[in-house]
């Protein structure tokens, strides 16, 4: 009985990757990126009042077919995390291959700023030397719970592309990158 359980959770794992799209993003270099985090897992999509994964584009450059059905305050919320997850990116991309330091990352929470300075670059010295990291396109908003917001965001190095979940939360006025996985 336990081996019948076993492939039971095993099948049920893998069909939930297939649905959601698990390697789509992962080309060569899969992984490549530090798994940084210095809070708990937050909301996603499936939380309650969690927003569906996106697919149109709204004014803030972030990719959302539940834009509509949010409030004017979640909608703002989403805006605001968006310029701030694009602000981190432009200093964790060059950070992560290893040409600019963890002090130079905006919009980024104290405790991940810490984590990103004891934590080198994971991509190795021969690939990043080549790549030229950059955003693809717009993010899209993958949960969005009270005061935090959760973004993917398609990264195209030129030697490979992957995904990576974005957590921004609200620090006081502000919208800071917490998490990065």
């Amino acid at each position: 009985m336990p081996a019948r359980r076993l492939i039971v959770v095993v099948t049920a794992l893998a069909g939930a990757a297939a649905l959601a799209g698990c390697g789509d993003e992962y080309v060569r270099g899969a992984g490549v990126y530090s798994n940084t985090t210095s809070t708990p897992a937050v909301a996603t999509a499936t939380t309650p009042g969690a927003v569906a994964p996106a697919q149109s584009t709204d004014s803030g450059g972030t990719e959302s077919s539940e834009v509509g059905q949010m409030s004017a305050a979640q909608r703002r919320s989403v805006r605001d995390a968006s310029k701030a997850a694009r602000r981190f990116l432009a200093g964790y991309l060059p950070y992560s291959y290893g040409r600019r330091a963890a002090s130079s990352i905006t919009s980024v929470t104290p405790a991940l700023r810490r984590e990103l300075v004891r934590h080198t670059p994971r991509v190795p010295p021969a690939l990043a030397e080549k790549a030229r990291p950059r955003l693809q396109g717009a993010l899209k908003l993958s949960g969005i719970a009270p005061n935090r917001v959760i973004l993917l965001a398609r990264i195209d190095d030129g030697q490979s592309r992957y995904a990576t979940l974005v957590t921004v939360q609200r620090q006081g006025q502000r919208w800071a990158v917490s998490q990065v996985r």
